[in-house]
């Protein structure tokens, strides 16, 4: 199998491109499970090939290995570079040999070097610099940003944990990136789903490694100050691109010189203008204040019906760290808004009430329309982790979500402990910022999107000795489930018990199970028809399944 990294969990499959890429052998000789992580990419030589119609080595990639259709893909010259060994060599303690049998196995392998203790490197002589350098020239046909150091030995590496985003055994250098100048323009304000003004740097556009930009986040306040000081049209600024993909301002000219002629700077004025903090919104015009959040000053819209902060909140809600609704993109969230239909969070869950305008709608029809309904339906089953996890509390992610709900059975347990002040600094993990996010956060949306839910509970497993319980049961299984993996693991365990599950509901059948025992779908329609019994997963295990 082959599959993107995705959102950390679940990514797309994309095996059959990767049959067509050369250096990913057909067949090894290895018994085990293997699982290897690495990266796709098109070297710079290769690269040369279609550089006229892609704008850079790293997007072209990105995008080739996702192709639908595998003979396309094929004819991009990709590459598949192994980095790590996920599961597989157990017998080897280090990284560096793992990655040495996959040489030995026909997989390319990143570049790599075991570095010497401190005491040899001290009596060959070798430093940091000449380690980074000689990797460096080894890696040149790689459009690489730069090196990684890991702990060689796997096990220890492993030890130290993980977040949803990295492992905790390795840290990245970046390499010193070239740097571009530019004038800047002006500073654009975007807003973020807590309404806090983000600064944007817009300067004259420049040509940086094949794509012209023109915009760059400056992060805060606190950055934007110590990086341009008092921002004025006209202001030289060095701009480089981050990981060789995300633009930034390295620095700027913080004091005005009027010595330019107006060839060298055309944007300068004999006196400079100030580019001046916004005092209200530029989204919704309402008051703004700047906020010191622990010696980072942060530009805050003190409206609570600002537009800005509920679109960004819906498009986190939606998002893969949120509940994952496929098709909800910003622009269509945005019309939605546009239309009235949706004022919060909650409204998302009953958008099917709109369906007979919106399929008449430009740009959609009843297909695209029942295709996102179909994403928020199956969105309401879903885990107490992703629910905390999409309700965008400050400091509370994924990672800190996973590691919440280990402490805590229900949203409502949750709810009652925020009301009262818990102190969830005793969790590991959990700082007293932490804390404080949650204590402050306003759960209103949260409360009323709720109920509109249904929360997995544990995954469960039939036992190896089974009996009889299910004996001429003919059963339907149909929409999401909550305590089996997944539908085929349901369908054995009935089977197990001596029942049999079919397609489609008939007058033979004994139940349908759905979650949703109240949905308008055609099986449960066709069941009410019918007098068909349409009990729920956990009903139906709790009447007849025995672990």
């Amino acid at each position: 199998s082959a599959e993107t990294r995705g959102n950390g969990k679940v990514g797309e499959n994309i095996l059959h491109n990767a049959r067509v890429i050369p250096s990913i052998p057909k067949y090894i000789p290895y018994k085990g499970a293997l699982v290897i992580d690495g990266e796709i990419i098109c070297s710079k030589s290769d690269f040369k090939e279609f550089e006229n119609d892609y704008k850079n080595p790293r997007n072209f990639a990105a995008g080739s290995i996702r192709l639908l259709d595998a003979k396309e893909c094929a004819q991009r010259k990709l590459q598949f570079i192994a980095w790590e060994v996920i599961q597989g060599f157990e017998d080897e303690q280090y990284l560096s040999n793992r990655l040495s049998m996959l040489n030995k196995y026909g997989f390319y392998t990143v570049p790599f070097n075991r570095g010497p203790s401190l005491a040899d490197a001290e009596r060959l002589g070798t430093t940091l610099e000449k380690i980074v350098n000689d990797l460096k020239e080894i890696a040149d046909n790689f459009p690489i940003d730069g090196i990684v150091f890991k702990f060689d030995d796997v096990e220890y590496g492993r030890s130290l944990g993980q977040t949803s985003h990295h492992f905790k055994n390795a840290i990245a250098y970046k390499f010193y990136d070239e740097t571009f100048g530019s004038w800047l323009t002006g500073i654009d304000w975007t807003m973020g789903r807590t309404g806090v003004l983000t600064p944007v740097a817009i300067f004259e556009p420049i040509d940086m490694d094949g794509s012209t930009v023109s915009r760059a986040s400056l992060h805060n306040l606190s950055i934007m100050e110590e990086i341009l000081g008092e921002p004025y049209y006209g202001q030289k600024v060095e701009v480089f691109k981050a990981n060789m993909i995300i633009p930034q301002i390295m620095s700027a000219e913080k004091v005005c010189d009027t010595g330019y002629s107006h060839i060298d700077n055309p944007y300068l004025m004999p006196f400079p203008q100030n580019l001046q903090i916004p005092e209200v919104c530029p989204i919704c015009g309402g008051e703004t204040t700047i906020i010191d959040n622990d010696g980072v000053k942060v530009l805050m819209c003190l409206n609570n019906a600002c537009e800005g902060k509920l679109i960004n909140r819906l498009d986190h809600f939606c998002g893969k760290k949120g509940l994952d609704i496929k098709g909800l993109s910003k622009a269509t969230l945005e019309k939605l808004i546009a239309w009235e239909w949706v004022s919060d969070i909650s409204d998302l869950m009953v958008l099917m009430n709109h369906r007979a305008e919106w399929i008449k709608k430009p740009g959609f029809g009843p297909k695209s329309v029942d295709k996102i309904l179909d994403a928020i339906e199956d969105s309401k089953f879903t885990t107490l982790e992703a629910f905390i996890s999409s309700l965008g509390i400050p400091l509370i992610g994924r990672t800190v979500s996973k590691e919440l709900v280990k402490h805590i059975d229900s949203y409502e347990e949750f709810r009652q402990m925020a009301d009262n002040r818990f102190d969830f600094s005793k969790f590991d993990g959990f700082a007293e910022s932490k804390t404080s996010a949650i204590w402050n956060f306003n759960f209103a949306e949260a409360d009323k999107v709720y109920p509109y839910l249904y929360f997995k509970t544990a995954e469960v497993e039939c036992a190896i000795t089974a009996d009889d319980s299910c004996k001429d049961l003919k059963v339907v299984i149909t929409g999401k489930l909550m305590q089996f993996k997944n539908r085929d693991a349901f369908k054995a365990c009935i089977e197990e018990h001596g029942g049999k599950v079919v397609d489609s509901v008939t007058k033979n059948t004994s139940y349908l199970i759905n979650n949703d025992t109240e949905s308008s779908s055609s099986k449960n329609l066709t069941a009410k028809k019918l007098g068909i019994p349409i009990i729920s997963e956990k009903e139906f295990c709790e009447k007849f399944l025995t672990f």
